[in-house]
């Protein structure tokens, strides 16, 4: 399966890979206390591990995101030098709180954390009917004890790159399904759909496909209303991050439908040769 040219892909591949040296610094860190041979977590993210398909190998994850943006190219008539879609692209983020997995440290008596194959399924089915390639994407909260009661946790959300529809007829999409969900954040929205401006293609091709380089702390206001903020994820919290990905690949992350199907299936073979 053709991919896109390196050369037009550079400056996002550029990301993968510094947040694979972050995550490098991290496992050999002084603070790390998770593995006690880091060395060999480093030889998983190597080029040549890169079959794999890893989620935290950045060869892996620049070759995938590489593919699957090569086939949705051709969807949607984007060529070189100037990669602009002759059809709307829409960027859909789904979130719902019930998607939350906390350390397996913690107890939380009132529920179960959901498996992995259960929330791809719960983004699936909320997606059904669209043609669309996306990805699950985990949302690392830190520092949470005074608001959820454990020191961190993971919110499993989605994006989507959507073609083949009108704006109208995605939000009357995104009205049936968003009293399905709730988002954590009550003054966000569970179903967020925006269009993507033609130039921004690529852009969104690796927002999609990246591999998480942010944590997020939440507190609560004196109003009683949650806050927000974001940093870049520090070495320690990369290492914990990548212990809760270590087993996971991407066709078990990516998540596709109609028209997207295909190209999905496409990069799986041909991640045989790399």
């Amino acid at each position: 399966m053709v991919m896109i040219p390196l050369s037009a892909f550079a400056r996002f591949s550029v990301r993968e890979h510094a947040q694979a040296a972050r995550l490098k610094k991290g496992l050999r860190g002084y603070h790390q206390q998770v593995y006690d041979r880091p060395e060999r977590e480093i030889r998983r993210l190597g080029r040549r591990r890169a079959g794999e398909l890893g989620a935290q190998n950045p060869y892996a994850r620049e070759y995938w995101m590489r593919s699957l943006g090569a086939g949705l190219c051709r969807e949607v008539g984007a060529q070189a030098p100037d990669w602009v879609p002759r059809v709307p692209v829409f960027f859909v983020t789904l979130i719902d709180e019930d998607q939350i997995v906390y350390p397996a440290d913690c107890t939380r008596g009132y529920r179960p954390n959901p498996e992995i194959a259960d929330i791809r399924r719960y983004y699936r089915r909320a997606l059904r009917g669209l043609d669309y390639l996306g990805m699950l994407d985990p949302t690392l909260y830190v520092s949470a004890q005074q608001v959820q009661g454990v020191p961190r946790f993971l919110l499993w959300h989605a994006h989507a790159l959507v073609w083949n529809i009108s704006k109208g007829a995605l939000d009357l999409w995104a009205e049936s399904v968003r009293p399905t969900m709730s988002a954590y954040l009550p003054y966000a929205s569970a179903v967020d759909c925006r269009q993507v401006r033609p130039r921004d293609l690529r852009q969104l091709i690796w927002y999609t496909n990246k591999t998480p380089y942010k944590q997020y702390q939440v507190w609560r206001r004196e109003t009683g209303s949650l806050g927000q903020q974001k940093r870049n994820i520090n070495g320690v919290n990369s290492v914990r991050l990548y212990a809760d990905m270590k087993d996971l690949v991407l066709p078990r992350l990516t998540l596709a439908g109609g028209a997207g199907r295909p190209i999905l299936r496409q990069a799986v073979e041909a991640s045989a040769a790399w």
